[in-house]
């Protein structure tokens, strides 16, 4: 499992004085580069993009000063593309939940994921979906 800490912007809350709803979709990509920037394969960058993504609000999330954390896991490596399963809580709640599949991509097509890249996802695979 990956874990991301994200700290509450005032400039995150919509006139309801609660969390955007595309903020959410923002918290979850700066989860996401950081769970792909933590791959030390010595090659380039991962060049993916987000082929689909179901977001689910679970409950409000108003603003505060404590930050809350994005966890992920993957839940499917296909040949091309993984599914990463998301959820945006804290101790006490579950504010969002998520599924995201991101496709690897070379030249504006879909590409095979490499070895290293598919070893790396198995580790943060969610070892109830195996």
């Amino acid at each position: 499992m990956h874990t991301y800490d994200i700290q509450l912007r005032r400039t995150d809350m919509d006139a309801l004085e609660h969390l955007n709803n595309v903020v959410f979709a923002q918290y979850l990509d700066e989860a996401r580069a950081d769970l792909l920037d933590r791959h030390e394969s010595g090659a380039e960058p991962w060049r993916v993009v987000v082929a689909s993504q179901r977001l689910t609000f679970r409950m409000p999330l108003v603003f505060r000063t404590e930050p809350v954390s994005v966890t992920s896991v993957v839940d499917r490596i296909g040949n091309t593309s993984f599914t990463l399963v998301h959820e945006v809580r804290d101790d006490a709640q579950l504010y969002l939940s998520a599924i995201s599949t991101l496709v690897a991509i070379q030249d504006g097509m879909p590409r095979p994921l490499t070895a290293a890249e598919r070893e790396y996802l198995g580790t943060l695979r969610n070892s109830e979906s195996d």
